[in-house]
């Protein structure tokens, strides 16, 4: 009687190939792209938080602003100029997070100063 053991060919790939995946050019270049995707992931979390935190200033401003008004046409005024003021801000944002982004396919990416 002979026993066959079962085996997965899966299995067996799957190990035989983790040592080459992270060995060698192939591995260094895995770890490349790890590192500068999470260099940037964090240079862009980085920025939104000052981003958020700065229109939160500017908006409790506004608001500030319009409370004290005395007329519908001061408050009018502030208003379209915070509209115009936020689009800006945002524009500006994205600009930037497109920046760190590029910088990071192009492989530039590293803390800003």
């Amino acid at each position: 009687m002979t026993t066959m053991t079962k085996t997965s060919g899966v299995s067996d790939t799957r190990h035989g190939s983790d040592a080459f995946a992270l060995s060698g050019y192939r591995g260094r270049a895995l770890v490349n792209a790890a590192e500068t995707w999470f260099t940037a992931a964090t240079e862009c979390q980085r920025e939104m938080f000052g981003f958020v935190s700065m229109r939160l200033g500017k908006d409790g401003e506004t608001a500030r602003e319009m409370m004290v008004c005395k007329n519908p046409t001061d408050v009018a005024a502030i208003q379209s100029r915070w509209v115009e003021e936020t689009l800006r801000d945002y524009n500006a944002e994205m600009t930037k997070l497109m920046t760190i982004c590029a910088k990071s396919v192009n492989g530039e990416s590293g803390p800003k100063g």
